[in-house]
């Protein structure tokens, strides 16, 4: 417990000097919440932040917003097994892009209706939103950077293989512009198919 304090008040002092004085009740909704990660097992793999330093950086991250008080950032987390610490590591990657994308369907959607509402008119079929959508998604996660690192933890299984749970953030602006692009590559390349099926 007493480790635990020190490296929890080590990472308010690094991060304390960048952001405002943490109070007293986020001090101990950080030392609870490592303490609930140390009990499920999860550590820290060398060289990354202390968690507590990981938690507030995600807190940090959660709480900026643009001009208009939207948020600057949409998070991507996911956990993913594999035999070894860098094989569950490249495995949650693609787990954490997804969904990432999965808080922007709506957006997505949307960008895809406008765009087939101005094509629509020369197709004798219905376009798929859905099978569009996911096509979309899929474009993107292989173009989309790997973000912020916020959390990055790990913990030993009883079948010896390694849990990662990761969670990175993306700038909402760039995702955003991503997404139009992908959109209409994607529509574009159903359409395609849809012709060639005729």
């Amino acid at each position: 417990m007493k480790k635990i304090l020190v490296v929890l008040l080590a990472a308010i002092v690094g991060i304390s000097a960048v952001n405002a004085q943490p109070t007293k009740k986020q001090l101990k909704a950080v030392k609870s919440e490592v303490a609930a990660w140390t009990a499920e097992g999860w550590k820290v793999a060398p060289g990354n932040s202390t968690m507590a330093e990981q938690i507030i950086m995600q807190k940090e991250y959660a709480k900026k917003v643009n001009n208009e008080g939207e948020p600057l950032y949409v998070f991507g987390e996911s956990t993913a097994v594999g035999q070894t610490f860098k094989a569950a590591q490249l495995s949650v990657m693609r787990g954490v892009k997804m969904n990432a994308l999965e808080q922007l369907d709506t957006e997505i959607t949307a960008i895809i209706q406008n765009d087939l509402a101005n094509k629509q008119q020369n197709l004798d079929k219905a376009v798929s939103v859905d099978k569009v959508l996911n096509r979309t998604k899929e474009v993107i996660s292989n173009r989309l950077p790997r973000g912020i690192k916020v959390v990055t933890v790990y913990r030993e299984l009883k079948t010896k293989n390694v849990e990662v749970r990761a969670m990175y953030a993306y700038n909402y602006d760039k995702v955003h512009d991503m997404l139009a692009a992908a959109a209409s590559e994607a529509l574009e390349k159903e359409i395609d198919e849809m012709v060639k099926g005729n």
